[in-house]
């Protein structure tokens, strides 16, 4: 377990984040994260990418472009009605 120093940074606390760190976490400069508290502990984590806003002109367009299903009830073999 490595030991830091926590640093003043304007109004708030900080600590600098080693490289070898940054690297496994898969960070860098301008990456955004996500914080949370676990008792005492600080669990810090690469934010997930937030997908765009999907509307409802998207999703129909989405369904004209699928491919047609097969009926999954099988071919008709008679005279059914459905």
């Amino acid at each position: 377990m490595a030991k830091q120093s926590i640093l003043k940074w304007g109004n708030s606390l900080g600590f600098r984040l080693p490289s070898e760190v940054a690297k496994q976490m898969r960070v860098s400069e301008g990456t955004e994260v996500t914080y949370t508290l676990n008792g005492s502990q600080l669990i810090i984590e690469p934010a997930a990418e937030e997908l765009p806003a999907f509307t409802k002109a998207d999703l129909a367009r989405a369904i004209r472009k699928g491919k047609p299903r097969a009926d999954p009830l099988g071919r008709r073999k008679g005279k059914e009605v459905l």
